[in-house]
């Protein structure tokens, strides 16, 4: 049996490498998301101490503790109008 689990990260040292390393692994595959393959480990890393903003939630799912993706939620932070 499978355990998944998704939660809110801060990018602890564990999580930024295992991110990183399925980053580079999608684009090195082909995944079309804003990188070129080959995608270097150093520049996976960079991108996602980038990420975190008072403005940004990220959730990392893990299957089996091994982290099987991730979701950017960006809060809007400037006025908007009423709907």
């Amino acid at each position: 049996m499978q355990n998944l689990e998704i939660k809110e990260s801060k990018l602890l040292d564990e999580d930024i490498e295992e991110i990183s390393e399925l980053l580079k692994t999608l684009v090195d595959d082909g995944a079309s998301i804003g990188f070129l393959p080959p995608l270097e480990q150093e520049e996976a890393i960079k991108y996602w101490q980038t990420v975190l903003a008072p403005e940004v939630i990220l959730f990392i799912a893990k299957i089996n503790n091994k982290v099987a993706g991730s979701v950017q939620l960006h809060l809007i932070t400037k006025p908007n109008l009423v709907q």
